[in-house]
């Protein structure tokens, strides 16, 4: 059935407030070279020949003098002193922050959480060659170690629920009478736990020894009762209650009430942190990538049963954490939110922000009003979700009840959420560039520039659903490759009249590239 609301414009659809960019804040003539050469101007223009304060009083001014060591010294320690506070200044400010620890700091300081690392997800098979009469149990977190991209990776195996989230207490189970079971996450990243005494002091901490935590893996037991992790401590109670904090590095920190808000763990209590480590894009392997042989001890049988185990879907969902680009990107966008859902813009950066740790995350969102007038309170929120960095795809059932019950936390009591797919109209693109046929033995490296200025200007977070691809965009971004002489530009989507020159997209759709061809031709 097709959906009503693109056979209309949109009554409003949401925009990113543009904000002045600040690249950095540097004041003018405050060098080496510039220090000395005003101080020098200073000291003739008021004591040299003509001097209007003490005339022909001081003219030692020569290069090998100790006058001009003395200006030199002073110059120095001005220029030294300048640049620290530039630098200063600097880190002080989001737009121009360059040290990842003060970027947190900032995040820390308006309560903004940058995004911890997420482990891929993937579902696995356990077969047996034949059935048993006993239940078959296989260790919660067994391990299979991988090699993806170059790099040793570890899966863990975890029984699933029914939204393929892991129960971290349960063996995988295969019952008697079946060979196999298909109800299995299989996680990137390791199981570590630390153990310390609780030391009956109020804000207890404990920061943990592995790094980086994977986002929402943290399970907290005093003396073997599991605690809740809490944003804040905002009940005036004593619950068992802990709240999370990551450094720079995502090294995780476990923090404690103080009796009035959050219980104290007693003195010598027994405290355990179970959580995992990893994260990123290694995980995000095809299907049947692995397929293995583990052994298994059977209680009643003087041997082990070869169990296979073999992942029936992609690995998905990986994600290395925010770095400090994304939370130059993210915090000012967040901030003018106010952590709740008014205009079409808060609805927009908190989809766009929204990610969960077994579901996936959104890549990219808009918000719409539909051009009814009996629809004034429904929100259509189209969202995409994030396919490894820069893709997209559609987003899965369970990451859009997710986002669904996120925002009702955060929205307007009258507004209804509605969320929708959005569409991705793919488009290959071909460059053509001439060249002097002088720059033929430079091909190699003119390839790989014109490669990444192109990547850039496709990056996912440059580009937003209804805005137009022309060939003169790419046309600008090259233009500072001073050896092209001419760039002929062509686009071709699914809809022959959707291409050439530019390719358009409604309000609910976002051009992505496919095949991105460069050819070079020399006169």
């Amino acid at each position: 059935m097709p959906d009503p609301t693109v056979e209309v414009t949109p009554y409003a659809q949401s925009e990113i407030t543009q904000s002045p960019h600040v690249f950095n804040l540097n004041y003018t003539n405050q060098d080496f070279w510039s220090m000395k050469t005003r101080l020098v101007n200073f000291i003739n223009e008021r004591f040299g020949p003509q001097g209007t304060v003490l005339p022909n009083t001081f003219n030692d001014l020569v290069e090998s003098s100790i006058a001009i060591m003395l200006i030199e010294n002073w110059a120095f320690l001005a220029d030294t002193l300048s640049f620290k506070m530039d630098q200063t200044v600097n880190e002080l400010f989001i737009d121009t922050v360059t040290e990842v620890e003060n970027a947190f700091r900032l995040s820390k300081l308006v309560g903004f959480k940058p995004q911890p690392p997420i482990a891929a997800r993937s579902l696995w098979t356990a077969t047996i060659n034949n059935p048993l009469t006993t239940t078959l149990r296989i260790p919660s977190g067994t391990s299979v170690d991988i090699v993806s991209e170059d790099t040793p990776t570890r899966i863990e195996l975890f029984q699933a629920d029914s939204n393929n989230n892991p129960l971290f207490e349960e063996d995988i189970l295969i019952p008697p009478g079946s060979t196999v079971n298909k109800t299995i996450v299989g996680l990137e990243g390791r199981t570590v736990t630390d153990e310390v005494s609780g030391n009956g002091q109020a804000s207890q901490n404990v920061r943990l020894s592995a790094a980086p935590a994977i986002y929402d893996s943290v399970r907290v037991y005093v003396d073997g009762i599991m605690w809740q992790q809490v944003e804040y401590f905002t009940d005036s109670q004593p619950r068992r209650e802990y709240r999370i904090e990551f450094d720079s590095n995502y090294q995780g920190f476990v923090m404690f009430g103080n009796n009035r808000a959050g219980l104290i763990p007693s003195p010598g209590s027994r405290i355990r942190v179970v959580y995992r480590v990893g994260g990123g894009t290694f995980g995000n392997i095809v299907t049947g990538f692995v397929s293995t042989q583990t052994q298994v001890a059977v209680s009643g049988l003087s041997y082990s049963i070869p169990v296979t185990l073999r992942n029936y879907t992609k690995g998905e969902f990986g994600y290395d954490g925010d770095t400090i680009e994304d939370i130059r990107r993210k915090l000012p966008a967040w901030l003018r939110t106010q952590d709740r859902a008014v205009s079409g813009e808060d609805y927009k950066v908190l989809a766009d922000q929204f990610s969960t740790p077994y579901h996936g995350q959104i890549g990219k969102s808009t918000a719409v009003l539909r051009n009814h007038g009996c629809s004034g309170n429904i929100v259509d929120l189209y969202v995409l979700a994030k396919s490894g960095t820069e893709n997209l795809e559609q987003a899965n059932s369970d990451l859009k009840v997710d986002l669904t019950e996120a925002l009702n936390r955060k929205k307007m009591l009258t507004d209804f959420i509605c969320i929708r797919d959005g569409v991705v109209v793919v488009a290959d693109v071909a460059i053509d560039i001439t060249l002097d046929k002088f720059h033929r033995k430079f091909e190699l490296e003119l390839r790989e520039i014109v490669r990444r200025k192109t990547n850039q200007f496709f990056s996912i977070n440059r580009w937003e659903f209804g805005r137009t691809l022309k060939d003169t965009d790419i046309v600008k971004e090259l233009a500072d490759i001073k050896e092209i002489k001419d760039i002929e530009i062509t686009f071709i989507t699914n809809d022959p009249d959707n291409s050439g020159t530019t390719v358009t997209a409604r309000f609910n759709e976002i051009i992505r590239p496919d095949e991105v061809a460069i050819s070079f031709v020399y006169n």
